[in-house]
């Protein structure tokens, strides 16, 4: 019996490990898929396990002006708010100039997040780059995808971004 009851809350405190790993980094996710439906420009790369065609691997990049600066405070505000349940949290502020890495793993996953937002309060500049990688996931070279959406385009390329400069968008 009392190896029946141990089993149990054994069990039961795993699952609510595996619950709050991923409640953890909700909150950045939430600004993630906010940016993604503001059409903001994106570089998306994923590579995929050729047979199984499981997610190895995905970067996104996301980069913007903060009209106002509402978004680029939504999205320090959500960093801060999981650095408590981040396995590494590396932090920098010097003047206006702002940047934060959270890294969380959780068995054979890891998840980078990193922001970085500079210049004036009103408008800064906003860099979101989010880093996922299943370790247990078999990828290789020959299974690279990558698009590039700038303002409402979505392109998938070979990974060679078009010649020349583009308008950065401005959201607010």
């Amino acid at each position: 019996m009392k190896t029946m009851c141990t089993r149990a809350v054994a069990s039961l405190l795993l699952c609510l490990a595996a619950t709050t790993a991923a409640l953890a980094q909700a909150r950045i996710e939430e600004q993630i898929r906010d940016l993604e439906s503001k059409n903001v420009m994106t570089d998306r790369i994923v590579k995929r396990d050729p047979k199984t065609r499981r997610v190895g691997m995905e970067t996104k990049n996301f980069h913007f002006y903060s009209q106002g600066g509402t978004v680029a405070n939504a999205l320090r505000e959500a960093f801060e708010a999981e650095t408590r349940s981040a396995t590494n949290v590396e932090r920098e502020q010097r003047g206006e100039s702002y940047e934060c890495v959270l890294t969380f793993v959780q068995g054979s996953t890891k998840t980078v997040y990193r922001l970085s937002v500079s210049g004036d309060k009103l408008r800064p500049e906003v860099d979101v780059q989010t880093y996922f990688r299943d370790e247990s996931v078999n990828i290789d070279e020959s299974s690279v995808e990558t698009t590039h959406k700038r303002n409402g385009d979505m392109a998938a390329t070979d990974g060679h971004a078009a010649g020349g400069r583009y308008a950065i968008k401005e959201i607010s």
